[in-house]
C-alpha cells in the first residue's frame, strides 16, 4: 500500500494484493476497503495492481499467473482456475 498526503490526512494512492506469503485472491478487496473505510482513509476503490496466485496441484509450487497463462512455471502442469492457496 502506498499512501500520499491528502490535505489534513492521508489517502491510498496504490494498493496491491501481492503477498507471496499469504497469496490472497483479488476477491479479498472488500475486506481491504472495509478496513480503510473504517479508519477514514480514502482509497482507489480496488486494487491498482491485481495479482493472481495459484498453487500447482502437481508439484506444490506457488505461482503468479501472468497473461491468463494458468501453467506452472516450475513443472508445466495446468493450474486450477480457482484460488487454491490455503493455510496448511
Amino acid at each position: 500500500m502506498a499512501f500520499v498526503s491528502a490535505g489534513t490526512g492521508w489517502s491510498v494512492a496504490e494498493v496491491t494484493n501481492q503477498s507471496t506469503g499469504y497469496c490472497p485472491d483479488p476477491v479479498c478487496w472488500p475486506a481491504v476497503a472495509k478496513a480503510l473505510d473504517r479508519v477514514g482513509v480514502p482509497h482507489p476503490g480496488g486494487f491498482t495492481d491485481r495479482v493472481i496466485f495459484r498453487r500447482c496441484p502437481s508439484c506444490g509450487e506457488r505461482n503468479i499467473v501472468r497473461d491468463d497463462d494458468f501453467t506452472c512455471a516450475l513443472c508445466g502442469s495446468a493450474l486450477p482456475a480457482q484460488w487454491n492457496l490455503t493455510s496448511d
